[in-house]
């Protein structure tokens, strides 16, 4: 069993197009990382549960996006973490709006535009938004063109949606 790693839970991917962005987004991302597959639902606790369990890794970051941050904000709770050898160090959300992620490992919100950012329950401590606005499927698929605002801890910086996240990663060591 590998120490350390990244899980990535994508949206739904009923469409040619969501799994595209799927792809693009991994590739943009680069680097070693575990996704749910296209056919799972990405919104089910006991589907993201039984991926996450079947990780190699004893300490892991997670990136979800849309459906993908449900799924993973239900199955990542205290009592059933407690009951498994998977440490989460960190969750990265990309429009996960609105679901609330108060968790008890770090949590960051990247969202595609301004009003998304400011409704989102439990942003966390540093935040992204994109600005100008993208859609919400290029975030997705397309995170080094999201350019945008790092906020936070009394901070504010320009940055891109990728740099943002791979910033967060490595912060926590899921990521070189």
């Amino acid at each position: 069993m590998s120490t350390k790693g990244l899980a990535v839970i994508p949206g739904v991917q009923w469409s040619s197009a969501q799994r595209e962005a799927t792809s693009a987004f991994l590739a943009a991302l680069g680097g070693p990382c575990r996704c749910l597959a296209a056919e799972a639902a990405p919104y089910s606790v006991g589907k993201v549960r039984q991926f996450l369990l079947s990780l190699p890794f004893a300490e892991c970051g997670v990136i979800a996006f849309s459906a993908g941050v449900v799924g993973a904000a239900g199955a990542l709770t205290p009592g059933w973490l407690a009951g498994t050898n998977l440490q989460i160090k960190v969750l990265v959300a990309l429009d996960g709006w609105p679901v609330p992620l108060f968790k008890p490992f770090p949590v960051y919100r990247v969202s595609h535009d301004l009003f998304t950012h400011q409704t989102s329950p439990g942003r966390g401590q540093v935040s992204f938004y994109a600005d100008p606005a993208v859609t919400h499927l290029e975030l997705w698929s397309a995170p080094a063109h999201a350019q945008g605002w790092q906020v936070g801890s009394g901070t504010q910086r320009r940055t891109s949606a990728l740099e943002f996240i791979r910033e967060r990663l490595a912060e926590y060591g899921v990521w070189e």
